[in-house]
């Protein structure tokens, strides 16, 4: 146990040297209602690799290609609890469907990626979210170039609608922050050898 536990903490060094959180810009399109939201977060990597910022709809693509498998089998049990609770959830389609959308996908106002539709973007920000009948959750992918290095951020905001929303998110919130900075180091790697 001590052993597993020495292997997750150098894990977690490793990753969050890279990753921290940061403010957040209020020149962001996801910034614009921010005093609204009952909580928001910005994390940001650094990359020296990269040579330059990629598009935002190609973050969104290396977003769901850089899940731990850990990551995607809570995905699957979260639908399965949720889906009773009136919680919206992906549909259900095979694994090359799914991989073709993916690919295809050009990051425009309206098209979505499970449910994540595309709600603003700019140069540097894809804006996406959904909103639900316990909560609005956004997701803004943005990358730019400062000074020598390439930032990529990934920015969250949530609005609660009822209780039940607020009782959910509270759970799930230590998952968040625990995977989104993971994600988003395999991201850049996803980024580095782009497939698509």
């Amino acid at each position: 146990m001590c052993v597993i536990h020495a292997r997750l903490t150098d894990s977690t060094f490793k990753v969050t040297k890279m990753v921290k959180e940061a403010v957040l810009d209020k020149s962001y399109l996801i910034s614009k209602n921010i005093d609204e939201t009952d909580f928001w977060d910005n994390f940001q990597l650094t990359s020296e690799e990269l040579d330059a910022a990629p598009k935002p709809k190609d973050m969104m693509i290396a977003f769901f290609l850089s899940f731990p498998k850990s990551f995607t089998i809570l995905l699957h049990l979260r639908e399965f609890i949720v889906k009773p609770l009136g919680l919206k959830t992906a549909p259900k389609t095979d694994k090359r469907s799914r991989y073709d959308r993916l690919y295809q996908f050009n990051g425009e106002v309206g098209e979505s990626i499970a449910i994540f539709e595309v709600l603003e973007k700019d140069e540097r920000e894809l804006l996406t979210g959904q909103n639900d009948s316990h909560l609005d959750f956004k997701l803004s992918f943005i990358s730019y170039q400062a000074n020598d290095n390439i930032k990529l951020e990934l920015v969250t905001t949530v609005i609660f609608n009822n209780t039940l929303g607020k009782i959910y998110f509270h759970l799930i919130k230590p998952f968040h922050r625990f995977y989104i900075k993971r994600i988003l180091k395999r991201m850049e790697k996803q980024l580095l050898h782009k497939s698509w």
